[in-house]
């Protein structure tokens, strides 16, 4: 077996592995979208432990594909992935698994975006909420920001300005 062959058995194996976990990472950012529809603190809490454990797992596998490019002298990027497919175009395989993992990345990359715009949504309907139980709570007008009194600025029943 040559070096370039085993390279490419390599290769071809981090990107099948790379795809599995990206897949998986799809399915639970799918199972993450659902927990923030549905208000679940429970499964949020779950999927994002486990979303953090697979993110760390593909991080090691893209390594593990860079050093077997490094090894065939192409770079340690995207590009690099692809120059290497450029110099083997009969390799239909690889070109294969490559446009695989490419495109379930944009899937769980656009749906890391919607999550993104769940949660910016839930925190503006909290911030809101917070807001109006602050506006109706007298309290609020007798202490600043500092947490010191501002009678004076406060419109009281009672009291006199200042």
């Amino acid at each position: 077996m040559t070096q370039a062959s085993a390279q490419d058995i390599a290769i071809q194996q981090s990107l099948t592995e790379e795809t599995e976990a990206m897949n998986a990472l799809a399915a639970l950012l799918k199972k993450e979208q659902l927990a923030l529809s549905n208000g679940d603190l429970n499964a949020l809490n779950q999927t994002t432990a486990n979303k953090s454990d697979l993110l760390r797992h593909i991080v090691e596998l893209e390594k593990t594909r860079g050093s077997h490019l490094s090894a065939l002298g192409f770079a340690n990027k995207p590009e690099g992935m692809q120059d290497y497919l450029n110099k083997y175009p009969d390799n239909i395989t690889t070109a294969q698994l490559w446009k695989d993992l490419l495109s379930v990345s944009e899937q769980a990359k656009e749906d890391n975006r919607t999550n993104g715009l769940l949660i910016n949504r839930r925190l503006s309907q909290n911030q809101a909420a917070l807001g109006v139980l602050g506006l109706g709570n007298s309290a609020g007008a007798l202490y600043g920001p500092s947490g010191q009194t501002s009678l004076g600025s406060a419109n009281i029943k009672g009291t006199a300005p200042r």
